[in-house]
């Protein structure tokens, strides 16, 4: 299942590394409140579809560090990408 979400998430292009990531973080974020909502995810088709494999934790948010999960294997389809 980890492995089908990491290559949905490279598949999909899905930015959450680096810089990029965190202005997508604080643009979903809309309520500024550190934490990302299946409300406030809603506008993202993607990230709606993974939100609750991304939710560890199960409380209907995704916190910074949650969000950020999938950035390492990210990076690493980009760094394939770039060759």
């Amino acid at each position: 299942m980890k492995k089908l979400l990491v290559a949905s998430l490279l598949v999909s292009g899905v930015s959450f590394a680096g810089a990029k990531g965190e202005d997508k973080f604080k643009t979903l974020d809309k309520d500024a409140d550190g934490q990302v909502s299946a409300e406030e995810a809603a506008g993202d088709s993607e990230l709606t579809a993974h939100f609750a494999t991304l939710d560890k934790n199960a409380d209907g948010k995704l916190s910074a560090d949650e969000f950020k999960a999938a950035a390492p294997a990210h990076k690493g389809h980009d760094a394939k990408k770039a060759k």
